[in-house]
């Protein structure tokens, strides 16, 4: 075997290995922004358990997974912990997060299961609501 067989060879599974068709950001997002709705309308509904929440005492323990199941991290972590009073505007802003292109890093590695997803992608938590001392 020549020396340019070999190496057109490796050349060859190099290209291969590169998947050139991998959907951009922007196609990946559908499914997460469908999920975020989703669980805002079972938030709306008052139901205390969605697929990506579950509320109790006051509080939502968040965990949000891509279609194949896995986690979709947020700074780092499977499960954040938002106030309840704060969750309808925390998943607003996490679908701006989403929508901005902020969580394409971890929607992909989760899709390809990539072990290196450092879980960058944050949601600033809400302000809490104003209390009315009527």
């Amino acid at each position: 075997m020549s020396l340019k067989t070999i190496v057109d060879g490796i050349g060859e599974t190099l290209a291969n290995a590169v998947d050139t068709d991998t959907p951009d950001g922007a196609d990946l997002r559908g499914p997460v922004l469908a999920a975020i709705d989703r669980a805002a309308r079972q938030w709306a509904d008052r139901d205390a358990q969605g697929a990506w929440f579950s509320a109790d005492n006051g509080s939502v323990a968040f965990s949000p997974t891509l279609d194949n199941g896995a986690p979709l991290t947020i700074d780092g972590q499977t499960r954040v912990f938002v106030p309840a009073d704060r969750f309808a505007d925390y998943l607003d802003a996490m679908r701006t997060a989403v929508e901005r292109g902020e969580f394409d890093a971890e929607i992909k590695g989760g899709l390809t299961g990539s072990p290196n997803v450092s879980g960058l992608a944050k949601v600033p938590m809400p302000d809490a609501p104003a209390r009315r001392d009527d």
